[in-house]
């Protein structure tokens, strides 16, 4: 089974990503928008993507991370915003959904996508 981790913070984010760079098991990041009390998000395109990316995540590699790291709204929308400015991560859009370290992403309505979402968290390149 996919093991699944939850950050609310860039620090803890890249503390994270980080440390399981050496584990050489493939490391996938889920960028969303975070949830209200209700367990609601503010972002609607991440609401949407939510039980695509649930559903992938069963046929993902058993030896692998799924890392969600959830974005309050006022701090998404800085342009500064740390996840924007970062070569590792530049995000344009929530949701983005990644494989860390490497070119393959997805941004946006994309994450909605099961045939794409499915192959960036199946395939092994």
């Amino acid at each position: 089974m996919v093991v699944k981790h939850h950050v609310t913070g860039y620090e803890e984010f890249t503390k994270l990503a980080e440390s399981l760079e050496s584990s050489g098991e493939p490391v996938h990041v889920l960028f969303t928008g975070n949830k209200d009390a209700n367990g609601e998000s503010w972002c609607p395109y991440c609401v949407q993507a939510a039980p695509v990316i649930g559903k992938a995540l069963e046929k993902a590699p058993e030896k692998s991370h799924f890392i969600t790291v959830e974005i309050e709204r006022p701090f998404w929308k800085d342009q500064n915003c740390p996840y924007r400015k970062d070569p590792r991560t530049h995000l344009v859009f929530l949701p983005t959904l990644l494989r860390w370290r490497s070119p393959q992403r997805l941004d946006g309505s994309q994450c909605s996508n099961a045939d794409l979402v499915e192959m960036l968290l199946c395939d092994e390149d």
